[in-house]
Parts: structure tokens; C-alpha cells; sequence
């Protein structure tokens, strides 16, 4: 075991010996995401007249419960004849700090937990299970025992590329609170936006940000109440241009600079000093430590471990991206140092396990979640394929990586703590509609590991909770946009059905878009991986109906193109080819008219093999399919 200890150990080990004094006979009825080890639905309800804490170390769980109860509609103080309670409850015993269990007494509910974050997982699944019934919260008659399979479950927001405000931000520790994810992790700064309004060095901060120092402030209260720990990231020596630019004479003029001059590590120094004091719940914080070309690996090293060792003498752990290779002597990084992987090149996640690493998961796929802003393109891969998440596989999406086509696996789970999801590049209108679905998925996984229901299962549940938790945080998840039917009655494609060979399995920006009616949007298909072998894209119309003309549009750019063929079919299963795109066929336009010989249709096919000339020629950027009698 590594010596940190993220894995259960000794203190699991009675709520491991309460798992079996539980049946789990009906833990499918709950429908709950993640599924909690041992459930068992009573007979009965209990109407919550009120909630209470008797432990004043709880009290902020309390209140948060009874606010989340009220966003769901229930009253406060709670009427309607209700007389039942629902009692957070301290006990040292239940084991580790996220873990919990429920029992129903003849008052009502107790939920039992050694600290905040075990009560709030507790209160994350009682909001699950909630009903409201005039005005009053029911809940289930409902026994429980639960702890996480994985100690480190982490979601990341991007706020060095584009703003992401107060608001967001709070839905975003509601959805992490919601589906038990431990850590928020906030890039806080990039080459082109510094979020962090740093008093030492008040020049950084942009006011695009919207970030005040009491706002980061306001944000961590929020998110203690939840069990969620912000952890907080200056990205360094590399991705540090605002440093370098507006405080020269301290950071230095290169990252080379950064790495090595005193006043450098002075000066980040007092950066993380900063962070530390407001972010006072976690355990970690991030140093950077990627991409960091022209600084020799030592340099990079060397400074890693100054920086870690600063923040360790704080009481903290230094979280570090995977970046210079291994090093030896003086010159590797301290084991101490959480390790990132993300894309698994040049320190592999088996050699930092046994170089005495604990790592974190981030590998592109299918973690990463890109909004390659402000290009039209994103990287995300489809929910289902989150959550069959393996934590021993690291693979890449780029078929130009290595990874790709041979996903490195490691030969052990041990030492592998957990998962990050990190969204990059984006915007804040696209984050919630691409993140949550698949946080949720990953999440869930990581939670329940080999126990987890199947994928039908969980989409089942995860029906209901999605619409549960867009009320809890007043977040709009999107939906597919449709034109008017009135518009497109000559287009016999629209509405049509859309299935992938592969790809995205995303609401709002999966394959339905191709046949929405809607040519023009910013957002494109999620349609990949196009290679090694083309993705094959089937829309079966409606109707039969007679077709000479279809246009297919893409949301290519520049000398940018896709290649495909374009196939029609009677009857789903003889397809003959009328039309095939490639370099310059697009011309000026953004979409290509095929025209052929009318014939009775029932299915069209594009074959494609991606959009060549732009980052990640594996992605299609279809957006939208058209067809017309003539």
C-alpha cells in the first residue's frame, strides 16, 4: 500500500462488515446514481416535518439539505400533517470520511457519518429518493450502507481560456455534489485569462473573470456544505505567459526563467499561499507542471518538488500533470507528488506506478471534454463509453497518438486512486450540457467499481436524475433545436433517424442534430472516431420517398474538408453510392449538393473517414444531412 493511504484501509473495516447485514434485494427499485453498495427500500414513508443535526460539525450539511428539499418544492416550515425527521448524526465509527449509512427509526431517517463529507453523500442520495407532495418532502422508508470504491473523483473547469463565473460554478458543485464527485478541481489560469485575483499581484487578474477575492470566498462555503473540496491550479512554469508578461521582474521572461530564478519561486510561492487561505477544505492543491517545453527536465522537476515541498509544509499535497519523463537522484520528483496521467507518453502510468506514484486518470478518452473554442469542434466521447471506464486503460482519441490504436494498460489497479474529468477551452453554455451526463457516467463507475448496474440500468436512472438535478441547480441541459416543420416540408430527411457506427451518445449535440433541420448552428455533430475505420452514419427517412438532391453540410473551415461517400438504399440492405466529397469539393460553400437520378428511397448513408485539415482528422463535423425530390 502506498504510503499515502487514499486506498480503504483499516478504518473501513466495519462498514465493509456491515455490507452483508443488509439485503440488497431491492437496491434495482432505487434507481439511484451512483448506486449505493447496500439499499433497502422499507415498507412505508416518512413525511419530513423537520431536519436536524446533532453535532454542531454538521450543521452546515443540515441546512444545505433542507435548502435542496426547498428547491424541489418543499415548503419550510414544513406542513401538511408531516411529522416525520430526518437527523444528521456524528459517529466516528461509520469509517471513512464519505462514508455514510441511513437507518430508519420510528421518528423518521438518521443519517450516520464521521465528518461533512460523508453526511452530505448522505443527503445527496435522500434528495435522489425525495418526492414532493404538497409541499411536503417524502421519502422512503429506506436503509442504506455506502461508501466509494475510489478516493479520488474529480471534475475540472477551464478558467485560464474562457470566464467561468460565480454562477456556473455553483452548478457545477451542485452536480458534483449530487452525484458524489470529491473534488473541483479550477485551472485557474492559462496564457490567456488569470482567474485568480491575487492581492500580492493584483495586475494579473482579468476582469473578464468575474471573480472577486470574497466570491472564491462565497464559492468554498458552497462547496464544504456540499462535501465538495476545491482544488485549486496555477499552471506552471509552462502556460504562464500573463505571469511573465505583467510581472517580469518577479516570474521571469521565459518558463525557462520561471523554473529557476528565486524570485520566481518567492513569488509562486506567495500565489499558493493565497490559494491555501481561501481554499481551506482541501487536502490538495495543483502545480502545473505540463507541457513546459524549453526547460530542461531537471529544471522542471527540481521546481515541482520546491513547490511541492512548500505546499506539504502547509499541511497540503502537491497534484502535478504528467510531464518531464521519470528523472533519478536528486532530480525526480518526490513520490509524495499526485500524478495526473493524461496522455501517457513520455512517463506512462506503469512507470509512474512503479517509480511509487499514486495516479489520477485522465486519459483523453475518455475523460477530456474539449471545447476547442473558438474553432467549431468538440472532444467528448460517448456516455456509455464513460462509464465502462477502466481505470487500468489509458487511450488516447487522436488516432496520431500511440495510444490510440494500442490503449496502454497498466498490469495493476493498485496505486491508481481515481479519475479526472477536465473540461477544456470552453464555454459556459456548453459545459453543463456536455459535462454532466458524463460525470455522472464516470462517476457512478468509480463509485460502485465492478458493482456497478449495467449501462441499461444506470440510463434508466439517470433519466429521472438529470431532470432532478437540472431543477436542483436551475441548469438548462439543452435540448436537440428543431426547425419549424412548415419550413422543411420538402425535406424528406428531416427528423429522420440517426444511428453511429461510433461516436457520441449526447443529447443536444449527438447524432439527431444531422437531421434537425438546422444547417447554420455554431455547435456540429459529435460524430467519431473516423478512423482507422470510417464512421458510418445511417439516417432512415420517415417515409419512402423520391430523392435526386441531398445536401450535406459541414462545419469545416478554410482549406479544410471531409471525405465521404454518400449512399441511398430501398430497403436498408443494397446501397448504391451517388455521391462522394473530398478535397475542393466544397468550394467556397459550406455544404456539398449531390444531384442523381430520382429514385424511391428509404435510407441514406454517409461513410465518412473525418474532416481533414484541422487538429484531430478523426473527427466528422457533419452537421446537418437534407433531401429533396429534385
Amino acid at each position: 500500500m502506498h504510503r499515502r493511504g487514499l486506498r480503504a484501509a483499516g478504518a473501513w473495516a466495519l462498514v465493509l462488515a456491515m455490507l452483508g447485514t443488509l439485503s440488497s434485494k431491492s437496491a434495482a427499485q432505487a434507481a439511484l446514481v451512483p448506486q449505493p453498495r447496500q439499499i433497502v427500500l422499507r415498507d412505508g414513508e416518512v413525511k419530513v416535518g423537520r431536519v436536524v443535526a446533532d453535532s454542531a460539525g454538521l450543521a452546515a450539511q443540515r441546512a444545505m439539505f433542507e435548502e435542496m428539499l426547498q428547491r424541489l418544492g418543499a415548503t419550510q416550515p414544513q406542513g401538511g400533517g408531516a411529522a416525520g425527521s430526518v437527523t444528521f448524526r456524528y459517529d466516528a465509527a461509520v469509517g471513512g470520511d464519505e462514508a455514510y449509512r441511513i437507518e430508519s427509526e420510528a421518528a423518521g431517517l438518521v443519517a450516520v457519518a464521521a465528518g461533512p463529507a460523508g453526511a452530505a453523500r448522505a443527503a445527496a442520495t435522500l434528495v435522489q429518493l425525495a418526492r414532493i407532495v404538497d409541499g411536503v418532502a417524502v421519502l422512503p422508508s429506506v436503509e442504506a450502507v455506502d461508501a466509494p470504491r475510489m478516493p479520488f473523483r474529480g471534475f475540472m473547469v477551464d478558467m485560464g481560456r474562457n470566464p467561468h463565473g460565480p454562477d456556473v460554478l455553483r452548478q457545477v458543485v451542485d452536480a458534483c455534489w449530487f452525484y458524489k464527485v470529491r473534488y473541483l478541481q479550477l485551472h485557474l489560469t492559462d496564457d490567456q485569462l488569470f482567474s485568480w485575483p491575487s492581492r500580492a499581484f493584483p495586475e494579473l487578474l482579468d476582469e473578464r473573470s468575474g471573480w472577486t477575492w470574497d466570491a472564491f470566498v462565497a464559492l468554498e462555503a458552497y462547496a464544504q456544505a456540499r462535501g465538495v473540496a476545491i482544488v485549486p491550479e496555477i499552471d506552471v512554469p509552462a502556460h504562464s505567459t500573463i505571469l511573465r508578461q505583467r510581472y517580469p521582474d518577479v516570474f521571469g521572461t521565459s518558463p525557462k526563467e520561471l523554473a529557476t530564478r528565486p524570485e520566481a519561486t518567492s513569488g509562486m510561492q506567495t500565489l499558493l499561499a493565497e490559494l491555501m487561505e481561501v481554499f481551506s477544505s482541501t487536502p490538495y492543491v495543483h502545480i502545473g507542471g505540463d507541457e513546459a517545453y524549453g526547460v530542461g527536465e531537471d529544471d522542471q522537476r527540481d521546481f515541482v518538488n520546491r513547490m511541492a515541498r512548500f505546499v506539504k509544509e502547509r499541511g497540503r499535497r502537491a497534484i502535478a500533470w504528467e510531464g518531464p519523463r521519470l528523472g533519478e537522484g536528486a532530480h525526480k520528483v518526490d513520490t509524495d507528488v499526485l500524478h495526473v496521467n493524461w496522455r501517457t507518453v513520455d512517463f506512462p502510468a506503469q512507470q509512474m506506478l512503479d517509480a511509487g506514484y499514486e495516479v489520477v486518470n485522465a486519459a483523453w478518452d475518455p475523460m477530456y471534454i474539449v471545447d476547442h473554442y473558438p474553432r467549431t469542434m468538440f472532444t467528448a466521447v460517448p456516455v456509455e463509453t464513460c462509464y465502462r471506464w477502466d481505470p487500468q486503460v489509458f487511450k488516447h482519441v487522436n488516432h496520431g497518438m500511440p495510444t490510440f490504436a494500442k490503449p496502454h494498460r497498466t498490469e495493476t489497479a493498485e496505486g491508481i486512486v481515481g479519475f479526472l474529468m477536465p473540461w477544456w477551452e470552453g464555454r459556459e453554455q456548453n459545459l453543463l450540457k456536455l459535462c454532466v451526463p458524463r460525470l455522472a457516467a464516470v462517476a457512478a463507475r468509480a463509485w460502485s467499481g465492478a458493482e456497478a448496474p449495467d449501462f441499461v440500468d444506470f440510463a434508466r436512472g439517470q433519466r429521472r436524475l438529470l431532470a432532478r438535478y437540472a431543477e436542483l441547480a436551475g441548469a438548462d441541459l439543452g435540448r436537440t433545436p428543431f426547425a419549424d416543420e412548415a419550413s422543411q416540408r420538402d425535406n424528406r430527411a428531416f427528423r429522420g433517424v440517426v444511428t453511429v457506427s461510433a461516436g457520441a451518445s449526447q443529447p443536444v449535440f449527438g447524432p439527431d442534430r444531422l437531421t434537425n433541420g438546422v444547417p447554420d448552428r455554431f455547435d456540429h455533430f459529435l460524430g467519431y472516431p473516423t478512423q482507422p475505420e470510417p464512421l458510418v452514419i445511417t439516417i432512415e427517412l420517415r417515409a419512402a420517398a423520391v430523392v435526386g438532391r441531398v445536401v450535406v453540410h459541414e462545419r469545416a473551415v478554410g482549406q479544410s474538408h471531409e471525405i465521404y461517400d454518400l449512399q441511398v438504399s430501398a430497403d436498408g440492405s443494397d446501397w448504391e453510392r451517388v455521391g462522394r466529397s473530398g478535397k475542393g469539393t466544397r468550394g467556397a460553400q459550406r455544404f456539398v449538393e449531390h444531384r442523381f437520378e430520382p429514385r424511391k428511397v428509404r435510407y441514406l448513408r454517409v461513410v465518412t473517414e473525418g474532416c481533414h485539415g484541422l487538429t484531430f482528422p478523426s473527427f466528422s463535423r457533419l452537421c446537418e444531412v437534407e433531401a429533396f425530390a429534385k
